[in-house]
C-alpha cells in the first residue's frame, strides 16, 4: 500500500461523533459488558499494587441492544463493515478482501453505515 492510500479508520466526522460514541458502547456490550479478557489462568490474578474498585467501561445495555438492532436492519456490506471496525477489529487488508472493496471503500461503508443508523433514527 502506497502512503497515498492510507485510510485512518479512527477519524469519525463532527456529525457523526455521537452515533460513534453509541458504536463504541455496543462494541462493548458485545463482548459482555467490558469484562475481562485475560486468559482464564490469570483472570483472578491481582498485582501487589491493584486496588479494589471497578476498572470496567460502565455500558448503557438498552441504548447497545438499539444500535444492535439498528445494525442488524444495514445492508450486508454495511453491517460487516461496522461489525468489524466496532467489533472484530482485525486487519482491515483482509476485511476490505473479504468485502471486495478498497481501502477508502471500506471506510466508505463504515462512514455510510454510520450515517444510515443517524437518518433511520437508531
Amino acid at each position: 500500500m502506497k502512503r497515498d492510500d492510507f485510510v485512518d479508520f479512527f477519524q469519525v466526522e463532527p456529525h457523526q461523533r455521537g452515533i460513534h460514541k453509541r458504536l463504541e458502547n455496543w462494541a462493548i456490550w458485545c463482548y459482555g459488558g467490558g469484562g475481562s479478557s485475560a486468559s482464564p489462568m490469570f483472570r483472578l490474578y491481582r498485582a501487589d499494587n491493584w486496588e479494589r474498585g471497578s476498572a470496567s467501561i460502565p455500558v448503557d445495555g438498552a441504548d447497545a441492544a438499539k444500535i444492535a438492532k439498528g445494525v442488524a436492519m444495514l445492508p450486508q456490506v454495511h453491517r460487516e463493515a461496522l461489525q468489524w471496525n466496532y467489533v472484530t477489529g482485525g486487519s482491515p487488508t483482509k476485511a476490505r478482501k473479504r468485502l471486495g472493496v478498497t481501502a477508502q471503500g471500506l471506510m466508505q461503508l463504515v462512514r455510510d453505515g454510520r450515517q444510515m443508523l443517524l437518518n433511520r433514527g437508531v
